[in-house]
């Protein structure tokens, strides 16, 4: 095999993969809701639909939320956990957690009318696209990682969106906003086929038609704006105003974009909704295909007939790893998808034995020195990820997956930990390119069913309101993916080119930060079902969740709200959320970290955890969410 690490003139320690052999070779040089009860009742389509619940007056008190518990050695530890109001729900058989409200609530009642795992998630995931349509919806795409408990067979699914046959790979040069702004930044969907796919495979306690039904109902009664959608609308009211395809998105009533708790109806989102009860390929072979292709067409998008008769979702094989000596084992999605990654991370830090003194004492700095320098190690692989189909990664995801691999970042770390310092140098740690670029806005729907299986999904438009542009005919709202895709091959300032596995190529899936994930025991059974939205601070964000409640022992709520760290080796600084323990950001500091804060809600994780025969569920308290559970 080639070996696979890259040198630099003048010599850097670095890791060697030949034959899928690891060499170190030394070169000496500087080197919420949750208790709402709804009534059930059947609508007129026979769908699982339920009374709304009455939403909650303010998110899960994310505005309202600033103080931390910072105490280091002799109090809690170093892990700056402060405890929202946000709650942690405990459940006897299945729990739901989603960051659209009332959608967890309503993925209970299908499950409460015999539904499927994959048939409740599907019914929440189309309420989500409704409520929080700034972020994902019909026009986008998804990932997802679904558990079968019966077989302890895990199983990925890739409904990301495509890139369309006429697109190039120059054809944002010259103009980089159209790659984010408006129909030519816009991407082939991907979300109903996956629907669809999902269903035909696992789904099936109830007609597909039924899991629309709620959906159906919050377009045309409507639904409270929630706080989350009112940010994004005044954060785009000037493009929001100017857009006439948006203008859905301005309260008739006062001509300005809606407000927190404004009644928003979706009247022409309801008319394809019901379309695709009856057809739920409608969107890329019948009726409704024709008339989303003739508004993509009016709009300027290079989408054709062909890019929909060709979209296919795709099962592909998880990535896993074992954990804790084979106690757990983690299974998550592999490229376009960053589950590997998530992945690496944790096997890394595996390998330091965790447990809760490990954030206690003079443990803090040290345990969190080699989180970070695991996160630089991870995000400086993701410069070499791209569309499995279309790049080969099989040498990459071996190494990524490596036993071995891991046991040598940990060297490296450690000789680094020894020496007082950390490189400030991208191509130590193993960075070939220029990084891709960042993602954006997502949501994610974690669920654990009464028989035991599990799906975790994350879905996206990626920016807010994705593209900025709307199908007039069919209400929905266009994804701008066509964005998360190299664009350029100019050298960034470092000298190094973009050249990477994520360049634009017709029918291409572009790399996502997105890492579904569900972790199992040693029995076979579900221990964490997660996933976050938050583009490329997912990974990371993830990654604290389950250090905190695998090996330092918090339970699920206390392990999401805890501040974050987050680095990603481009910029070359540690970013930590507003509130993390100032002692220890002063400890990193002296390892010549450059710090910057970021305001609390960088990552939004929503979970599911089975633990000493309770299900608990928390939906994060940075972003409105529900939990609901059996």
């Amino acid at each position: 095999m080639a070996m696979t690490a890259q040198y630099i003139s003048g010599g850097r320690r670095r890791l060697l993969l030949v034959g899928g052999a690891v060499v170190l070779l030394i070169v000496l040089a500087v080197g919420l809701g949750a208790g709402l009860r709804s009534s059930e009742e059947e609508d007129e389509d026979g769908g699982a639909t339920l009374t709304m619940p009455k939403p909650p007056t303010t998110p899960v008190s994310f505005r309202e939320f600033e103080a931390s518990i910072n105490e280091g050695p002799g109090g809690r530890g170093w892990s700056s956990v402060g405890l929202s109001d946000s709650r942690l729900g405990e459940y006897g058989t299945a729990a739901v957690s989603s960051d659209g409200f009332p959608c967890a609530a309503l993925a209970k009642g299908i499950l409460l009318k015999n539904g499927t795992a994959a048939d409740a998630a599907i019914a929440g995931l189309f309420c989500t696209g409704v409520v929080n349509t700034q972020s994902l919806g019909l026009g986008g795409g998804f990932l997802a990682t679904y558990y079968d408990r019966a077989t302890r067979t895990a199983y990925t699914l890739d409904a990301r969106e495509v890139a369309p046959i006429a697109a190039t790979r120059d054809m944002y040069k010259g103009n980089a906003t159209k790659s984010f702004k408006g129909a030519l930044s816009v991407a082939v969907p991907g979300e109903v086929h996956g629907y669809y796919a999902l269903y035909r495979k696992f789904g099936g306690g109830l007609p597909w038609r039924d899991l629309l039904a709620p959906a159906i109902r919050l377009c045309e009664d409507g639904h409270p704006v929630n706080w989350h959608m009112a940010k994004a609308l005044r954060k785009l009211n000037e493009s929001t105003q100017a857009e006439p395809t948006m203008s859905v998105f301005l309260n008739p009533a006062t001509g300005q974009v809606y407000k927190e708790g404004e009644i928003l109806r979706r009247p022409a989102l309801a008319a394809t909704l019901r379309a695709i009860q009856d057809d739920p390929l409608t969107l890329y072979t019948g009726e409704l295909n024709k008339k989303l292709l003739q508004d993509l067409k009016e709009l300027g998008s290079i989408i054709q007939e062909e890019d929909f008769k060709n979209y296919a979702a795709r099962w592909r094989t998880p990535v896993n790893f074992s954990l804790s000596n084979g106690d757990y084992t983690l299974y998550s999605v592999p490229p376009p998808g960053s589950g590997i990654l998530l992945g690496y991370i944790l096997n890394i830090m595996d390998n330091y034995k965790l447990s809760p003194s490990s954030v206690t004492g003079g443990n803090g700095p040290v345990t969190y020195q080699r989180i970070i320098e695991a996160f630089k190690f991870a995000y400086a692989r993701r410069t070499q990820l791209g569309d499995e189909d279309d790049e080969d990664m099989t040498q990459l995801l071996s190494e990524l997956t490596s036993e071995e691999v891991a046991a040598a970042t940990n060297v490296l770390i450690d000789e680094q930990l020894s020496k007082g310092s950390t490189s400030q140098d991208p191509v130590w740690y193993g960075a070939m390119t220029a990084p891709p670029p960042d993602d954006h806005g997502t949501s994610h729907f974690s669920l654990l069913a009464s028989n035991g299986d599990a799906v975790s999904i994350t879905s996206s438009i990626n920016q807010y309101f994705g593209s900025g542009v709307r199908s007039r005919q069919t209400g929905i709202v266009l994804n701008d993916q066509m964005d998360d895709f190299s664009t350029t091959d100019i050298a960034d300032d470092l000298g190094h080119l973009t050249f990477t596995a994520n360049y634009i190529k017709p029918g291409k899936r572009p790399l996502s930060s997105m890492s579904p994930s569900v972790i199992v025991d040693r029995a076979g059974d579900v221990r964490l079902v997660m996933g976050a939205a938050g583009a490329t601070k997912i990974i990371s964000g993830l990654a604290n969740v389950v250090l905190h409640n695998l090996w330092f022992g918090k339970d699920l709520k206390q392990a999401m709200d805890a501040r974050r760290l987050h680095h990603q080796l481009f910029p070359m600084k540690v970013m930590y959320e507003k509130g993390f323990n100032q002692t220890l950001l002063d400890r990193l500091s002296k390892f010549g970290h450059k710090l910057e804060q970021f305001d609390v809600g960088g990552s939004v994780v929503c979970a599911v955890s089975a633990e000493r025969g309770t299900i608990f569920a928390n939906a994060d308290f940075r972003k409105s969410g529900q939990i609901d559970g059996i």
